[in-house]
């Protein structure tokens, strides 16, 4: 007969251990029935028989909580990556499929599960050999991988979010920018750079006589102060901006065309490669999707020239704007372009000839092309290296 283990605490209640599990004594249950004002007291097994009834209930509900794609079987022996990040619609979710194809070209399994919620969590699915967090710590996911990498946007993390850097193994950043500011706060930071997708349609020839300005759903695109100038100069040629309803004017000069209506991913794409200059001059960015997604169209991007944005854009591959004030945001910076300068910079366009603009957006389209390349081998050889 196997010898029962016994194992006693110190005080009024004990129980017994059984195949190293404990088991509530009858008056472990009566104490603990007591205390939850429960009558009659709970069997001494209840909790095992709760335990054994209850959570292959939860890890059952869990199932399929966690996203990752369809791959071949091959695929699914590879090493899993966990992309933690929340989905915000717009350049967190292009994130996130950026970082995944990148882990895919890297021979790690990308799997996206959703941050809220308890059921992704609990899933043992959801566990993976590394973890990528996107813009910000989450902190709960810390037993969930081996190792934490942190790919942030320095213009929105929080100062009170400093403390979460303990539990990040190594932070890649997408701009030297980023990585300068990063240095401070740990002690292994990377540049890694990025990219973003290739938007270009190769049968659509960009007008450069057609202006954009695509501002969506962000406050920083400095979309004001374009309106402005173009209610200035009504000369100007027509201006077509993309803004989401909760934040477009109620009303806009004359000579400027306002979509502020859901538009099919292949409309906005349409007028991505259509219009040969956008109008992109942030106040800040953590990256600059619509700048780089303008580079990939041949058209010439118009920006500010501050951190991170000139780092994207130069001149000769783009128009950059100076810079006349600036204040913090978190950790990064708000850089704000000179009315004047900007107005200079649109009417030179205005004035320039086609083929001028062309040479420049295809500068930028080479660029990105050069870019994509070398985020893939660096981002490659960073995570064979640190994970």
């Amino acid at each position: 007969m196997p010898m029962r283990l016994q194992r006693s605490v110190k005080g009024p209640v004990s129980g017994q251990m059984t195949r190293g599990r404990m088991v509530p004594s009858a008056e472990m249950a009566a104490r603990l029935s007591a205390r939850l004002f429960l009558e009659p007291p709970l069997p001494a097994d209840f909790w095992m028989k709760t335990m054994f009834i209850v959570w292959p209930c939860i890890l059952w509900s869990c199932k399929g909580s966690c996203k990752s794609g369809e791959m071949p079987d091959t695929r699914r022996r590879m090493k899993k990556a966990l992309i933690l990040g929340r989905s915000n619609g717009v350049g967190l979710d292009r994130d996130a499929s950026l970082v995944a194809d990148a882990l895919a070209g890297a021979g790690l399994e990308a799997v996206v599960p959703p941050l809220r919620g308890v059921g992704a969590w609990l899933s043992p699915r959801c566990r993976g050999e590394v973890a990528f967090h996107l813009e910000r710590v989450a902190p709960w996911w810390k037993w969930k991988a081996r190792r934490h990498f942190l790919i942030p946007n320095q213009e929105r993390f929080p100062r009170r979010l400093l403390g979460t850097l303990g539990m990040i193994d190594h932070v890649l950043c997408k701009s030297r920018h980023a990585a300068e500011i990063f240095s401070r706060h740990h002690s292994s930071v990377h540049y890694m750079g990025f990219t973003s997708e290739d938007r270009m349609l190769p049968q659509v020839e960009p007008d450069y006589g057609k202006f954009f300005h695509l501002a969506g759903r962000s406050t920083l695109k400095n979309t004001a102060l374009i309106l402005e100038l173009w209610s200035d100069h009504p000369e100007w040629p027509e201006l077509t901006l993309v803004q989401h309803p909760d934040n477009a004017p109620s009303s806009v000069p004359g000579n400027v065309r306002l979509l502020d209506r859901y538009l099919p991913d292949g409309d906005l794409r349409g007028l991505q490669n259509s219009h040969g200059v956008h109008l992109c001059p942030s106040l800040s960015e953590g990256w600059g999707h619509y700048i780089v997604e303008a580079m990939s169209c041949r058209a010439v991007a118009v920006v500010t020239d501050a951190p991170p944005m000139n780092e994207l854009v130069t001149p000769g591959r783009g128009i950059t704007v100076p810079a006349e004030r600036s204040e913090p945001r978190h950790l990064g910076w708000n850089f704000h372009a000179g009315r004047d300068a900007l107005e200079r910079a649109i009417q030179n366009l205005v004035d320039a000839p086609a083929e001028e603009k062309r040479t420049i957006g295809a500068r930028g389209r080479q660029w990105y092309e050069e870019n994509t390349v070398a985020f893939r081998n660096r981002f490659t050889e960073l995570v064979g290296r640190l994970a």
